[in-house]
C-alpha cells in the first residue's frame, strides 16, 4: 500500500515538475540559494549533488563554495542504492555518470567518507515542511541520511512542498527544508 502511494505520489510530483518552465526553475533555483548561503556561511563541510534535469539545480550554492576556495563534497552512484562522495575542488573534476548526472571523475578525485559535520543538501521528489522527504525510490540518500550526523537540508521547488509523505520504516527526514516560493 505504501509502495503505491509513493509511485503515484512520484509520479504526480514528476509531473509538476516537468511543467515548470526554465524561468521558473531559474527564479526558484536563485530563491533557495539566497536562503541557503547564509546557513552554510560558517559551515566547515559541504556536501551537495548535481541535479537531474527536472530538479532544483544547486550550482548557484556550490559554484559560490568553490569561488571562495572550499571543496565540495558531490556523490557518485557507485552501485543499487550506494554512493561514494568525494571532495572535488573544480568542476572540471566532474564527468557525466549514472543517470546522465554530472557526478565525482574517480580518476580524478578519490572516494572518501563524508565528514560528520558536513551540511548536506539533499534532492527529493517531494519534502514535508518538517523534514519528511520522497526521494526517486533507489534509497541512496536514504541510506545517507541514517548514518549522517550533521545538518541536512531538503533543497525543493514549491510544486514539491507536501502535506505529508507515506513513510516505510528506512526513510529518515531531512532537519529542514528549504522551498524555492
Amino acid at each position: 500500500m505504501v509502495v503505491a502511494a509513493k509511485a503515484k505520489l512520484r509520479s504526480d510530483l514528476r509531473a509538476k515538475r516537468t511543467a515548470m518552465t526554465s524561468a521558473q526553475r531559474n527564479a526558484e533555483a536563485g530563491i533557495v540559494a539566497a536562503l541557503c548561503l547564509p546557513l552554510i556561511a560558517e559551515a566547515r563541510f559541504l556536501a551537495a549533488y548535481q541535479a537531474l534535469p527536472d530538479e532544483l539545480d544547486t550550482d548557484r550554492v556550490t559554484r559560490r563554495w568553490w569561488a571562495s576556495g572550499r571543496v565540495v563534497w558531490l556523490p557518485r552512484v557507485v552501485g543499487v542504492g550506494q554512493l561514494a562522495w568525494h571532495p572535488v575542488e573544480d568542476p572540471r573534476q566532474l564527468r557525466v555518470g549514472a543517470y546522465g548526472i554530472w557526478e565525482p571523475d574517480p580518476d580524478l578525485v578519490r572516494p572518501e567518507a563524508l565528514p560528520g559535520e558536513a551540511v548536506v543538501l539533499v534532492p527529493g521528489v517531494g519534502f514535508t515542511a518538517d523534514g519528511w522527504r520522497l526521494g526517486q525510490g533507489g534509497g541512496f540518500y536514504d541510506r545517507t541520511l541514517a548514518s549522517h550526523p550533521g545538518m541536512t537540508i531538503g533543497v525543493a521547488f514549491a510544486c514539491q512542498r507536501l502535506t505529508e509523505v507515506p513513510r516505510e520504516p528506512h526513510d529518515v527526514a531531512v532537519r529542514q527544508v528549504l522551498f524555492g516560493g
